[in-house]
């Protein structure tokens, strides 16, 4: 009975609440840059991109920022209307209605629960690399799925005890990490510029920027590459679910996503023209690690240290991601749309305990189930391979949100952004799943329990009595 006493007063078994005024401006800046996780993103993704798109990977980028962009302006603006744990969620019941806002919840889960698992494996797999690097195991572990398994359940665990401990330790160990990913890629970009001239294999053109001629003649590639490179401008949204949590919650979130989502790019375009310039582009397209093929250009001896910052900066994607999924069912819990357990909260620390847990129990068994049932692992790389398209459907719903709250009202210029948001994410979903027929039969099977919440919601049933 003491033990059980004594756990229930550190466990809140009703929904509770989270604890405010945490994150100050430079806490939500430092969460939103990291979240977006540039070098993770460059290492697992730039390979595909150049793939896809050779020397104008970089214009690709351009193509679509300006998208993101307006999305992220739409962000700061609700932020200022509707600042809530729930974002994307709440901002969709909040305006249009309570059966879409529900919808949207669906959307959001499979957004961001499919983006987890995808992140664990690769970081045990770079953690496996750097050690090896560093001769602290032999070849034989590091391409072992048990080696892999361990260093991805650490990171499992590490997530999980940042978590628990609150909103202020994981924005403080975020910033840590996020220093040291930062400083990384800037003394290689500073490194890279000073021998551009006697590393340079691709002589940098206006074109790799802009060229109407290559859109032209294979819009096939870049149509191709657009959900690709829509999985590395994602995460600034993370302030929007950390507002209740920060101060200024009327002023702050939304800005910093901004903020941090414009650092980011920056160091794309400095990152990838580099990269471009100083490395075959046949070692750069389909690689693995793209980031590290280029530090092996620059500095062969000391390309190790690039390891540092992959691996900071998917650790950081891996909790941040996390946090986003837990802010966020915790308000759908603590709106009756989603059980009572979604919204549990630690007394001490008030974070969403329950919620970490179960992302981080269903993370480490996916993470197991990939890793040593191969029959199976093609199905779930395939069916963890669609978070783009929920992330970019969550997106695409603010903006229809934005149409919806602007139509009648006099401010134009929200309204056009909201249209144009709207119109280019919806075609950049379809792109990405007309592809694939297995995709499209996937889509629409996940989105089957989404469509159920909206008519229960619409009819007026709780779900949460349903659910429980």
């Amino acid at each position: 009975m003491h033990k059980d006493g004594a756990y229930s007063k550190k466990y809140d078994f009703s929904v509770g609440q989270l604890r405010n005024n945490v994150h100050k401006f430079m806490d939500l800046a430092s969460l939103s840059t990291s979240s977006v996780a540039p070098a993770f993103s460059i290492a697992a993704s730039y390979g595909v991109i150049a793939f896809y798109l050779g020397i104008y990977s970089i214009m690709g980028v351009i193509i679509v920022f300006p998208v993101y962009l307006f999305a992220s302006i739409i962000f700061r603006k609700f932020n200022r209307l509707y600042p809530n744990a729930g974002a994307s969620y709440f901002w969709g019941s909040k305006i249009v209605s309570k059966s879409y806002g529900s919808f949207q919840a669906w959307i959001i889960t499979l957004a961001y629960f499919f983006s987890i698992p995808p992140i664990v494996i690769p970081a045990g797999e770079y953690t496996a690399q750097f050690l090896y690097s560093l001769g602290i195991i032999s070849s034989s572990l590091l391409n072992n799925a048990f080696t892999i398994f361990i260093l991805g359940s650490f990171w499992i665990l590490i997530t999980l005890i940042a978590g628990i401990l609150g909103a202020r330790p994981t924005a403080k160990i975020t910033e840590l990490f996020l220093g040291v990913e930062l400083f990384v890629i800037i003394m290689f970009s500073l490194i890279a510029i000073y021998y551009l001239p006697d590393h340079m294999v691709n002589h940098i053109s206006f074109s790799w920027f802009f060229s109407f001629n290559e859109i032209v003649k294979k819009p096939y590639a870049f149509v191709l590459a657009f959900p690709v490179i829509a999985t590395i401008m994602d995460g600034w949204e993370i302030d929007s679910y950390a507002s209740e949590e920060s101060f200024n919650r009327e002023k702050w979130p939304g800005t910093t996503g901004i903020m941090g989502f414009l650092i980011v790019f920056s160091i794309y375009m400095i990152t990838m023209t580099l990269m471009d310039a100083e490395t075959p582009l046949n070692l750069l397209s389909g690689s693995i690690d793209p980031l590290a093929e280029w530090a092996s250009y620059i500095i062969p001896k000391y390309a190790v240290i690039m390891y540092i910052a992959v691996i900071a900066s998917t650790a950081s994607s891996l909790w941040l991601t996390t946090y986003i999924l837990s802010r966020a069912w915790y308000a759908m819990s603590r709106d009756h749309l989603f059980p009572q357990i979604f919204g549990y909260t630690h007394k001490k620390y008030k974070s969403p305990w329950s919620n970490l847990v179960i992302i981080a129990v269903t993370a480490e068994a996916i993470n197991a189930f990939m890793l040593f049932i191969p029959s199976i692992e093609s199905f779930f790389a395939q069916l963890l391979s669609i978070s783009g398209i929920f992330l970019m459907m969550e997106f695409a719903f603010d903006a229809f949100s934005g149409i919806y709250l602007f139509k009648g009202s006099k401010n134009i210029l929200y309204l056009l952004i909201s249209i144009i948001t709207f119109i280019a994410f919806i075609f950049m979903i379809i792109m990405g799943i007309a592809t694939s027929t297995f995709y499209i039969a996937l889509a629409v099977i996940l989105l089957i329990p989404g469509i159920l919440m909206f008519f229960i919601q619409r009819n007026g049933i709780k779900l949460r009595k349903i659910l429980n």
